[in-house]
């Protein structure tokens, strides 16, 4: 399913490879070049802050033990992504709790710049699209997480998620409609 990406910087290989032969200074570079990406995607799924940050040392827990087996064919951040989703999966399977956000933190996000009309209009929008992607299942809460806040295409979605490229379209597509649906 995985296909070859040509995209992989040397730079992320570089660091790969000194931190194999022990050179823990590239750990924290790359933990310093990813940690916002993976805490955005993991936040993006549980909207629980203090879980995120936890799943997150985790995540770069579990790449540091394991990184004797990424292969540098394939995109770095993608499989560091692919181990943040599954660590959150895990999470959720064992705390079974329906994650909602902090009201306060829906508020933060609202721009200094806006005007009290723009700012209370993107935080009504902001919760109509969160009460959305209530109704989703995981897969397609992922692929609009991925989309959304970390700007992916759909074949590193799918690369990440473990499904084909065009189902990723596919559903992305259906969710996307079913927000214009949801909400007439």
């Amino acid at each position: 399913m995985m296909g070859s990406d040509k995209r992989v910087p040397v730079e992320d290989i570089i660091l790969v490879n000194n931190v194999l032969k022990g050179d823990v200074n590239s750990f924290e570079l790359i933990v310093e070049k990813y940690q916002v990406n993976i805490l955005r995607f993991v936040y993006g799924m549980l909207k629980q802050k203090e879980a995120s940050e936890d799943i997150t040392q985790e995540v770069f827990i579990t790449v540091y033990n394991k990184l004797d087996m990424y292969d540098n064919k394939y995109s770095f951040l993608n499989w560091i992504l692919q181990i943040a989703k599954n660590k959150t999966i895990d999470y959720t399977r064992k705390y079974r709790k329906v994650f909602e956000s902090d009201i306060d933190e829906a508020y933060d996000v609202s721009s200094t710049e806006m005007g009290p009309e723009e700012s209370i209009e993107f935080v009504e929008t902001k919760e109509k699209v969160e009460k959305y992607l209530k109704t989703l299942d995981e897969i397609d809460k992922q692929i609009v997480t991925l989309r959304y806040t970390e700007e992916m295409t759909f074949k590193d979605i799918g690369e990440i998620l473990n499904i084909t490229e065009t189902t990723v379209k596919r559903r992305y597509y259906k969710v996307r409609d079913g927000f214009k649906v949801f909400y007439k």
